[in-house]
């Protein structure tokens, strides 16, 4: 067996969860990024069969799968560094997610990546997705010798 098959192996677990994967992301990236969480939700008994859970009845309600928050909040996958719940939003919901400021957790989520724990939550269906303000139609100009954001006034 040569170097390269031995490094490329991917386990059955990854295989399982790649199978909800939407969109076209980059293949070999979203492999990566659910190989770091496999390794990590291994350590927790019951998080791979709740997120199994999640990804095939997303209409039923699930609970939180959590990882632990690193120290700046993100998640490195190979060369790129992220927000856990945006990578896992990504790969699982919406392929063209941009950043967290297009998500908002759910009620239910006790773990959301906004509540600054010890453990986020990466569940999928634990957030929804939000326009982002880059996205408004309108512009966003703030009232002259104004410095806060309540006196912004919006150009449509």
């Amino acid at each position: 067996m040569n170097m390269t098959t031995l490094f490329s192996f991917t386990s059955p677990a990854v295989k399982r969860l790649l199978g909800w994967k939407q969109g076209d992301e980059e293949e070999k990236w979203a492999e990566k990024a659910v190989d770091v969480l496999v390794k990590k939700l291994k350590k927790k008994k019951g998080a791979m069969e709740e997120l199994e859970k999640a990804l095939s009845c997303p209409e039923q309600p699930s609970n939180c799968v959590t990882i632990p928050c690193s120290l700046d909040g993100r998640l490195q996958v190979s060369h790129r560094k992220g927000l856990p719940h945006v990578i896992y939003c990504r790969v699982w919901r919406w392929p063209d997610l941009q950043s967290h400021h297009e998500l908002k957790p759910l009620d239910c989520c006790e773990f959301p990546f906004s509540s600054k724990q010890k453990e986020v939550c990466i569940n999928p269906y634990h957030y929804k997705r939000v326009e982002s303000p880059g996205e408004w139609c309108g512009l966003c100009v703030p009232r002259e010798g104004s410095r806060d954001q309540s006196n912004t006034t919006f150009l449509l």
